[in-house]
């Protein structure tokens, strides 16, 4: 009898585990609080700390979140886009208003003004991780290069 339960034990757990969703995307996983953005430009650069700007990375999917204009717990503003991350390069693209209640709303050309106070400049935007680790990440594209620590 000992045997069966044993066996039913692990298969329950077998069967529980391949349910579970992997990623391949490593350190990048997780809540990332926006710190700083340089301008390639001009050699600007802002501390924005302050202004609680999160990306949030899980699967395929990145959400941008901005907590001093909509708080923890609105979803009024919370844009989502899906992404790949491979060979030291993140490309964003497919940016889309979360909307559970009406069907989300994909962003068109003249909506895009909605990312560029999250370092995000046009739709695909391909960014190069220069450093990524489990607490710190930071990435650039042709426009700015953005800091981030682990939320």
């Amino acid at each position: 009898m000992k045997k069966i339960h044993s066996i039913l034990a692990f298969l329950a757990a077998t069967c529980l585990l391949s349910a579970c969703e992997g990623s391949d995307n490593g350190d990048m996983d997780g809540m990332w609080h926006i710190t700083r953005i340089d301008s390639l430009d001009s050699s600007a650069s802002a501390d924005i700390r302050e202004d609680l700007k999160f990306w949030s990375f899980q699967g395929n999917l990145m959400q941008v979140f901005d907590y001093n204009e909509t708080g923890w717990d609105s979803w009024r503003t919370v844009i989502m886009t899906r992404f790949n991350h491979a060979n030291g390069q993140l490309i964003i693209h497919t940016p889309f208003i979360y909307n559970r209640l009406d069907g989300d709303i994909f962003l068109s050309e003249d909506s895009l003004y909605l990312l560029y106070p999250h370092g995000i400049n046009c739709i695909p935007d391909t960014f190069t991780v220069e450093k990524l680790n489990r607490k710190k990440m930071q990435l650039s594209d042709d426009v700015v290069r953005l800091y981030f620590e682990k939320y």
